[in-house]
């Protein structure tokens, strides 16, 4: 049978309408993450802000929970908490600032193996990045840890912060100071673009050097999450 050919250019328009819409859909289910969770420990507050400086700029949002003097351990006891957390705010990809108080620790994988599950599973099937801690000045502290968090998560959910020369509050205090704090937030964000799963819209630099979200959850080391 003979096709008109005014009928051929239809279809093959029809067709490339089609595949353009399937491509759509496709970039569609893949768009950019619009909201992001930051919790952990001490160290959390100061970052989530900084990334979201970067988020108001580039239109994106960080929730954060900073629980002050937290460890995985604590983290993972609260599991159910974590979940509730995560279904409350509803974010596209979760990342965790937790290791800094088990910097010490030389085997890991036999005592906070648990704890490290029950959070992992408490956030579902969500992205993750979970952000190491820096070095601790002074203490060869770091490296069991660092490696074993690398190895559970794998290169693409792990962010290794134990290399980074940042600018800390004084010359024995682990806590970056607020320029530091930038310097390991920008390092973050530069890692996320070419090594995480998660995409975050970006191309603008901020207005401001740190701005904290309309989400953000304080809890003092000795309150419960």
């Amino acid at each position: 049978m003979n096709i008109p050919k005014v009928l051929t250019l239809s279809l093959r328009a029809f067709l490339c309408s089609l595949l353009w819409i399937l491509g759509s859909a496709s970039s569609i289910n893949a768009e950019d993450a619009g909201k992001l969770l930051f919790m952990g420990d001490s160290m959390t507050g100061w970052m989530a802000e900084r990334v979201n400086a970067y988020g108001e700029a580039n239109g994106f949002e960080v929730a954060a929970i900073v629980w002050d003097g937290s460890t995985i351990r604590k983290w993972g006891n609260c599991s159910d908490k974590i979940k509730e957390y995560v279904e409350q705010i509803d974010p596209d990809a979760v990342f965790i600032c937790l290791g800094l108080n088990e910097s010490a620790e030389k085997h890991p994988e036999q005592r906070l193996s648990d704890s490290f599950s029950a959070i992992i599973e408490a956030i579902g099937d969500r992205d993750i990045v979970w952000v190491g801690p820096p070095s601790w000045p002074g203490k060869d502290y770091g490296q069991s840890l660092n490696s074993w968090l690398a190895g559970e998560l794998g290169e693409s959910r792990y962010f290794d912060s134990l290399s980074l020369s940042l600018p800390r509050q004084s010359a024995t205090n682990p806590h970056p100071s607020r320029e530091g704090m930038n310097v390991w937030a920008d390092a973050l964000l530069r890692w996320v673009s070419d090594n995480s799963d998660v995409s975050l819209p970006g191309g603008k630099q901020p207005t401001v050097s740190h701005k904290r979200g309309s989400v953000f959850i304080y809890r003092k080391m000795k309150e419960s999450l």
